[in-house]
This record gives structure tokens, sequence and C-alpha cells, in this order.
């Protein structure tokens, strides 16, 4: 697995377990060694999560929409998008 994998892989992990403190990254910071920046999702009634984007770099974007309960990289479903980059 590649470092940036690993970033995401853990990323993701830390999101489902709800150990990710988005606020924190709402001005660009770095998550192990890598610089990432959060912006919030919001619809017509209010936030309903959030994405993470990697500045500077060609790492896709992560979307956590807690409304639906949906955890995607690039619009693909976690799991399946890690799954898919390690073959």
């Amino acid at each position: 697995m590649t470092n940036d994998n690993s970033i995401l892989k853990r990323l993701c992990g830390n999101i489902v377990a709800g150990r990710f403190n988005w606020r924190k990254y709402t001005t660009p910071q770095l998550y192990f060694g890598r610089e990432i920046c959060v912006t919030p999702l919001h619809c017509s009634y209010g936030q309903i999560g959030y994405t993470i984007h990697f500045p500077y770099s060609d790492m896709p974007e992560i979307e956590h929409d807690w409304e639906l309960e949906k955890l995607t990289i690039d619009g693909e479903k976690w799991k399946s998008y890690l799954q898919n980059e390690q073959q």
C-alpha cells in the first residue's frame, strides 16, 4: 500500500469511528504529514457533512455526508475505492 493510500485508509477509518475532528481542519493543517483542508457541505436547511481536500496534491477528495451516512472518495464508496487502488 502506498503512503497516500495508507493516509486515506487511516483518515476514513477515523471518520467512520468518529475520531476525526473536522472542525480543526477548516484551515489547512497537517494530517500525518499531508496537508488537508475541510469544507462544510450545506444544503437549504443546514450542514449535512463535509469535504476533505488535499491542497497542492493530486490526491482524491473525501466526502462525508452524515445525513445519508455516506463516506466516499472521489464519489466512490471508500472501502471499494481503497480495494481498487490496492489491486
